[in-house]
Parts: structure tokens; sequence; C-alpha cells
């Protein structure tokens, strides 16, 4: 691809020919990921409860299942990446979400506790995989300048769509037709389809959608760039997957302590948890769709992380003076602020860690490296919950000051292990120069 032409395309000004096709393809990931979104929110938003109310399983066993799930989730994505580099991005990607939408459409048939498990396995087994694909494939289609604000467009529509799902999913349970979730769960399943059909296309019409497909055609060995190493062996990247983990605690921070921590210490409405984060995903929707368009957060990624550490230790501290106060009035104002500082800290942080990772991920090894880098957040939802229960819950004010000092350190390892992976591999590259 030559420079600058998907940025133009994103832009969407004097796009000639190339430009056009690389801004249709844009928007067609920007759809099919809308529609797989939405399938996604109808799934998540009804899933649990119908299995639990409506199906009649236990929901010790519900938990266990999706418990079991959850590690296993964290095993695949570094296989499956490797798969992607070695057999082909498009046809890896497309398999995984053939695989899990006939796995959507075989879970909301199941009636028994054996079938749930087994197919929640399945389908937790590859949810880890597809968002590591997809990110690589944006690194292989769209030019550097236009990869993280293509991802922030790409965030912001997962967002919205999601919630939106979410919704009709309450809706449907309220309503107490168990044929009505079941369309629903299967429904996902066809999303998932929609948007493997989708990124066929894109990966169809792409430059390189010979390398993409993989189709076997291969260059000499001496034409053939020097692999980079295995990710495994890869200290520093390691470091980076492992800090990038402990920094998605905001995830668990917003969806399990701060309900458990409203309702159940402070005593405050259960409808407050409900109302946060609406006001989280609406807040995410617009600071995505701006973000994207600011180009110092791709220019200064080491500056981005410390201010998006510092945002989200501002917000455990918020929640630290919130915890010792009496009055409701005042702590319903300091948790609205306290959201607004942990979801300004998350997109920042996401936007800076998106960028770095396509910095320092060998192309000839981009699958495996962008399937270890997300596995940090698989490691999060495991531990974060029995962290955040366990150990700041009890602990009360002192709990999110050592919570506000973990992720705010998180950042700063972060900033200085990217900053020596860059130029350990700006040296290396430098190496690999002087002996051509």
């Amino acid at each position: 691809m030559t420079p600058g032409v998907a940025a133009t395309a994103l832009r969407g000004r004097n796009a000639g020919p190339g430009d056009r096709a690389d801004r249709a393809r844009a928007g067609q990931l920007l759809l099919g990921t809308g529609i797989d979104s939405l399938g996604s929110g109808l799934s998540a938003g009804a899933a649990m409860l119908y299995f639990v109310t409506m199906v009649g399983l236990a929901p010790g066993a519900v938990t266990l299942a999706m418990s079991a799930g959850a590690v296993l989730g964290i095993l695949t994505p570094v296989p499956v990446g490797r798969l992607a580099d070695r057999y082909g991005l498009v046809r890896v990607y497309v398999g995984a979400l053939v695989l899990r939408g006939v796995g959507v459409l075989c879970y909301a048939t199941a009636t028994s506790y054996p079938a749930f498990f087994a197919f929640t396995l399945w389908l937790m087994a590859l949810e880890t995989t597809t968002f590591p694909l997809q990110q690589s494939l944006l690194g292989a289609v769209f030019e550097e300048g236009a990869r993280v604000r293509l991802m922030t467009r790409v965030r912001a529509v997962r967002s919205a769509a999601f919630g939106v799902g979410a919704v009709v999913a309450g809706l449907a349970l309220a309503s107490g037709s168990r044929s009505l979730v079941v369309a629903l769960l299967m429904a996902n399943g066809a999303s998932f389809l929609v948007l493997a059909w989708t990124v066929l296309l894109i990966g169809r019409a792409a430059p390189d959608a010979a390398a993409l497909a993989g189709n076997g055609t291969a260059a000499p060995d001496a034409e053939r760039p020097a692999p980079g190493r295995p990710v495994l062996k890869d200290r520093r990247f390691l470091g980076l997957c492992l800090s990038n983990g402990l920094l998605s605690l905001h995830e668990t921070v917003l969806l399990v302590l701060m309900p458990l921590w409203l309702v159940v210490e402070l005593g405050l409405s259960p409808a407050l948890p409900g109302l946060l984060t609406a006001l989280y995903t609406g807040l995410t929707v617009v600071l995505q769709l701006v973000l994207g368009r600011l180009r110092w957060t791709e220019a200064a990624t080491g500056g981005t992380l410390l201010v998006s550490g510092a945002f989200l230790a501002a917000a455990c501290l918020v929640c630290a003076v919130a915890d010792g106060l009496t009055a409701a009035a005042w702590q319903v104002a300091l948790c609205v602020l306290a959201v607004v500082l942990l979801t300004v800290g998350e997109n920042l942080q996401m936007v800076a860690a998106w960028q770095t990772v396509f910095d320092l991920t060998p192309p000839e090894r981009r699958g495996e490296y962008m399937g270890a880098f997300n596995t940090g957040s698989g490691v999060q939802s495991v531990i974060g919950p029995t962290l955040t229960h366990r150990v700041v819950l009890p602990l009360g004010p002192a709990g999110w000051l050592l919570l506000a000092g973990l992720l705010g350190g998180a950042a700063i390892a972060f900033r200085g292990l990217a900053k020596g992976a860059q130029t350990s591999r700006t040296a290396r590259s430098e190496g690999q120069g002087a002996n051509a």
C-alpha cells in the first residue's frame, strides 16, 4: 500500500480510486463490526439469566463453566495467532468467526448442563482470539497512520452497538418469552457469520490479498524478511503484556468492584451501577471518536500512557474519598466523577497501547504477538474479580489507594518497557542493515 493511502481514505478528502477502495474497506469493517457487536450485546445481556431462570441451571454451575472458559481463553490467542501467521490471517480469522457463529447457534439450543458446559468452553476459547486477529487485519490492510484512528472508530461502533443489544436483551428477558430470548441468541450466532463474510470481502480486495489469504505461495528464502523472535522469548514484550493486563483492571473496577462497593458497602441504590455503566458507554463512544482525530495520541504514546495512568489512579483516589464520607449526595457525585476519570483513563490507555503494539510487533509474527498482548486482558478477567473483591473491597479507602498505586505503577512500567523494546528493535534493525 502506498504511503498515506489509507490515512487519506479515512479522512475522506481528495480521494482517488485507491483511496476510495480503502475507505470502502473501512466502511465494510465498521458495518460488520456493528452487526457483530449488536449480536454480542444481545447474548451478553441475556445468556446467563436465560440459562438460570428459563433453562433452570444452577447459578454456581453456570459461573463454574464461565470461569473454566475464561481460563481456557487465556491459552488460545497465541497458538491461534501462530496459525494465522503460518496459514493466512483471513483464513484463520474467518474460520474462528464461523466456529463462534456455529457455537452460539448450538449454545442457544442447549438444555442440559453438559451441553452448556461444552459450548461455553468452545465459545470462550474462541472469544479471546478474534479481537487480536482483527487488530492484525487492521495492521495488514491499513497504512500506519490510519490504524489507530480506525481502531478507535471500531471501538466506538462496538460500544454503541453492544449497548443497544444489551437493552434489547433486557426487554426480551422482561417479557418472559423463552422463544424470544432463544431467537436473540441465534441472532448473535448469525452476526458472527455476517462479520466473517465481511472479513472475507476485505481480504479479497486488499492490496496484498494473496499473503492475507495464505494461498501457499511463498517468496524464496533469500527474499523473506528475517523472522522476529518468538513472542515467548521476547521478555520485554511479555512484560508489556503483563503491564497491559494490570492496566486493564479498570474493566473489573467498573463492572465488578464498583457495583459491589456502591450497593453493599455504601448502601446506595441498586439502580446506580446501571446508570454509571450507561454514562461510561456513552462517554466511551464520544472519546473514541475524538481521540481518533488527535495526532498527538499516536506521536506521544509514552506520554499518553502516563496521562492515562494518572486518570486511572485519580479515579481510585476519588473513590477512596467517597468511601470515607457519609452524605449520600456527595458519594453519588464523587462516584460520577470517578467513572468519568476512569473512562478517560481507559480510553487513553487503549489508544496508546494499540499504537505501541503496532509499532513493536514484527510483521511476520503479527498474529502471534497480538494474541500474546491480548492475553494480559484475559489474565485480568480471571484474577481481577478475586483481587478486587477479596483485597481491595475489605480494605475500604486503603484498598482504593492500593489500587491507585497499582494502576499508576503499571502505566510507568508499560512506558519504560515500551521505550526499551523500541530502542532494542531499532538497534537490531541497524545491525541487520550494517551486515547486509
